[in-house]
This record gives structure tokens, sequence and C-alpha cells, in this order.
């Protein structure tokens, strides 16, 4: 009595027999059709040639990703952007802002105007001021007798008096200055002069906007080893400003900056780095001062 192959066993004969195939091997021949000439001869198995084609369209994906990657065709790839492209729209969204502040101001300058000129708005304080009955002559230019005891007594108490340094003076007429945070975020590293640390880090998210903390002129727009992409803003009473680990500068050497006004993106290029941030200093005089001690950073 005939018995059923088991189904186990069949799957396997399926199996083998199918690897069998892909060993199997065949001959490629190019003959010469007027002579019967053999001009080349391979071995070649469906195994191989498998591979062989695997291999091929790896290669020619490696070729095609290199030629958008390297070239100047990845530009021409529907909604793809590179770097500079990102930068001009960057720039562009910023003046576009700045257009409208400059637009509503105008507005509101016109409107005022218009006012004063049809009369809507009360008369200015200083017109209701009573005017002078008489008229200052030149004996009330001279120093009276009390201005000149006060003015001698004052030089007396000067004359021995130890005046205080250029850094003290300039870091109490700083205490008047406003100045706009370059960047909001967590300070991670404080200024320590004594370290060597000139400054503070600041750690904010990604592709955040660094500003000028001041009114100035870029006296430095390049790129170091230690603090990659730097930007330095000469500032009025002898201050300067410098931002370090920008991934992008977006001024220029010689570009006027306003308090505010965009002037690089946060990164991490440099070596003396290990993540995204801003290091900020001051310096006055030719002396670093602490940022902290001017301006709040969150």
């Amino acid at each position: 009595m005939p018995t059923n192959p088991v189904p186990g066993a069949r799957r396997g004969d399926r199996k083998t027999k199918w690897l069998r195939k892909l060993k199997d091997r065949y001959r490629l021949l190019l003959i010469n059709d007027r002579t019967f000439e053999e001009r080349f001869s391979m071995r070649l198995n469906r195994l191989n040639v498998l591979l062989l084609g695997v291999t091929a369209f790896l290669a020619y994906g490696a070729f095609v990703t290199a030629v958008i990657v390297l070239t100047p065709l990845k530009r021409y790839i529907p909604g793809y952007a590179d770097q500079e492209t990102k930068r001009n729209a960057y720039r562009s969204t910023l003046m576009a802002d700045s257009l409208e502040i400059q637009l509503r101001q105008r507005d509101l300058y016109i409107e005022n105007l218009r006012a004063v000129l049809s009369g809507e708005l009360p008369a200015d304080s200083a017109n209701l001021f009573t005017p002078l009955a008489t008229t200052p002559g030149p004996e009330d230019l001279h120093a009276s007798r009390a201005d000149s005891v006060l003015r001698a007594r004052v030089a007396k108490e000067e004359a021995y008096s130890l005046g205080e340094d250029r850094g003290t003076a300039g870091r109490r007429e700083l205490a008047g200055v406003f100045f706009f945070p370059p960047l909001r975020g967590i300070i991670t590293s404080e200024f320590e002069s004594e370290k060597d640390h000139f400054g503070i880090d600041i750690v904010a998210k990604a592709d955040a906007a660094v500003k000028a903390c001041l009114s100035g002129t870029v006296t430095l727009a390049s790129w170091t080893t230690d603090a990659g992409h730097i930007i330095q803003i000469q500032h009025a009473n002898d201050l300067v400003s410098i931002y370090k680990h920008n991934s992008v500068l977006l001024k220029q050497v010689g570009d006027k900056v306003k308090a505010g006004e965009a002037i690089a993106i946060v990164g991490d290029s440099g070596e003396l780095t290990s993540g995204p941030h801003l290091h900020f200093e001051l310096w006055l005089n030719g002396e670093a001062v602490d940022p902290q001690a001017f301006m709040v950073f969150q």
C-alpha cells in the first residue's frame, strides 16, 4: 500500500531543488557569427548573476547619492534648500519684520503729525509757561559770591582725594546703559577671569537667533579653530562684544547693526565646545567684564 510523503520532507525537497537550481552552472559565450570563432567565455550561475545585479544596483544608488550630495545638481531637486538659501530666507524674514516695524512707526508719525496740524492735540505744556519779565544781561553771567565760595571749598576737598580707577568708572557708566540680551537661555558656565574664562556660556534651543546687545559696527566675522564662527562688534565708549561658536554668521565686517538685531545663529562650531551654545564676552577699555552684571539672560 503506497504511503503519502511527509509535508516537511516535501518542503525540504523543494528547498534543496531550488538551491540546486541557483548553483547550476551555465556558460556565457560570445561567438563570431561569420566564422563561429569563440571570442569570450564565462561560467556563471544564477546566484552569481543575482549577487552581481544587487551589487550593481547598490553601486548605482551610491553614485546617484554622491552626485546629489557633492555637486550643485542638488539645487534643482524640488523641495531641497541648501545652506545659502536658508540664510537668504532668514535674512528676508528679518528684513520683512524690520520693514513692517518701520511702516508702523511711519504711520504713527503721520497720524500724530496730522493730529497736530488739525489742532486735535492739546497745546504743549512748554507754551503754558509765563514768559520772563526781564531779559538776562551780561551782569547775570558773573558768578556770585556764594558760588565762588562753594567752588573753592570743593576744589580744596578734592585736592588730595584719590580718584577711582578707569575700570571702576567705566563699569559705573555701563550701569546706566540698556543692554539687549543676545540670547535667552540657561547659563551653564559663568564669568571666571582667573580661569581664563572671560565670558559666559548660554544654552538655548537649536537654530535660535543671536542678537546684538548694543548698536555698533561689526569688526570681525570669521572662523577660528577654537571658537568656530565668531563675530565681534565695536560699540561706543570703548565697549566690545564677542559672540562665539555660531553655526551661521548673518553679518559681515563693516556692517552697522542695531541693538536686538539678529547677527548669527546658535551652533557648536569650533573645538572648545560640547554642544550648541553661545559664548558671550564683554570687553570695556581692554578689560573683560561680567555680562551678568548688566543684563538678564533667562
